[in-house]
């Protein structure tokens, strides 16, 4: 089988290795048969240096999703066959944070594509709770970048139906936590951002404003539209020192504010008297694995788009090509996939 490993930078090799045995796997492990790989501006961040605890070499893609090839004697939810897509992150089971759900956080644990080899290869051994079945509607690559991290990470800060949400960042988090706004009912979504063509779609996708911040002061736009109050919750899915101080400076008095893009870079100053004055809620985003199910059925129904994020995709043997291009970063980009 072919796989794809990073060898540090922008060095990529693929490699021929054979097929996992099927024959080794543990009772509750499923042996898959990768079909897509998203790539993540985390990988970016890993090829960068600026994610230290990865190391190369190593095989990235934590965006994965697949078909059932074989199962161990013990699997009951998954079977040869199905189409599934993929939680990245493995708990021990044992430990007192996998009981209470936060297997983000096991210290016996993993993520593929981080410390443990991700979904560039074409066959990948993994725990059979990680399975999640889709229906034949929802294609690879939607499968690919369908998580539920954006739900669990809106949900997290509490309610937001009736409410005012600002979006700071118009990439795939963003446009897909304006689509989860509008389906948790919020009552205007605001999305900003540097790239025509993403605000674009994100007004097709639920947007009430775009703000193009090249053109527009978002400061000042947001006065503007809540007459001077600020919104009910900020999102940050940008993860910049810039972005960070407009969700500090645009939230509400007792609002509530959302970090969930990642930071690789230290911030400048933490503007902790800002919060403190204004009393506002900060919430980080490595929530507990919950709300597959919904999304899922989102995807099937409609509701939420993944299909339109997907502007790019690359066969597996590109993928060095498709990463370094992902780096360098393209306007008409929005989300690059790998077809395995």
């Amino acid at each position: 089988m072919k796989k794809v490993k990073w060898l540090g930078e922008s060095k990529f090799r693929i490699e021929e290795a054979p097929h996992p045995n099927a024959s080794v796997l543990a009772t509750h492990e499923v042996l898959l048969q990768v079909k897509a790989v998203g790539i993540c501006k985390t990988d970016i961040h890993i090829m960068e240096g600026r994610l230290p605890d990865v190391s190369p070499p190593r095989i990235l893609g934590h965006e994965i999703a697949g078909i059932v090839d074989r199962v161990g004697s013990g699997v009951l939810r998954v079977k040869p066959g199905d189409r599934v897509t993929c939680d990245s992150v493995v708990g021990c089971g044992h430990c007192d944070d996998c009981h209470k759900g936060s297997r983000q956080f096991c210290r016996n644990g993993y993520e593929f594509g981080f410390g443990h080899d991700g979904g560039c290869q074409e066959s990948l051994v993994m725990p059979e709770e990680n399975l999640h079945p889709i229906g034949d509607s929802i294609s690879m690559e939607e499968a690919a970048i369908l998580d539920m991290e954006v739900l669990a990470a809106l949900r997290r800060a509490g309610t937001i139906q009736g409410e005012t949400v600002l979006i700071i960042g118009s990439g795939p988090a963003g446009l897909v936590a304006t689509q989860v706004a509008r389906i948790l009912g919020a009552q205007k979504v605001f999305l900003s951002g540097d790239t025509e063509k993403k605000l674009r779609l994100g007004r097709l996708l639920g947007a009430d404003r775009i703000v193009d911040i090249r053109s527009e002061d978002l400061g000042t736009v947001i006065k503007h539209e809540t007459r001077g109050r600020g919104v009910d919750m900020a999102m940050d899915c940008a993860g910049t020192s810039e972005s960070f101080a407009q969700a500090l400076e645009l939230a509400a008095p007792g609002a509530r504010v959302v970090l969930y893009g990642v930071y690789p870079d230290p911030l400048p100053e933490a503007r902790v008297l800002k919060i403190v004055l204004k009393n506002l809620c900060v919430y980080g985003s490595v929530c507990d694995r919950v709300g597959w199910n919904d999304v899922i059925a989102w995807v099937e129904q409609g509701r939420l788009n993944l299909k339109e994020l997907i502007t790019h995709t690359f066969p597996l043997e590109e993928a060095p090509h498709a990463y370094e291009y992902v780096r360098q970063g393209s306007d008409e980009l929005v989300k690059a996939v790998l077809k395995v």
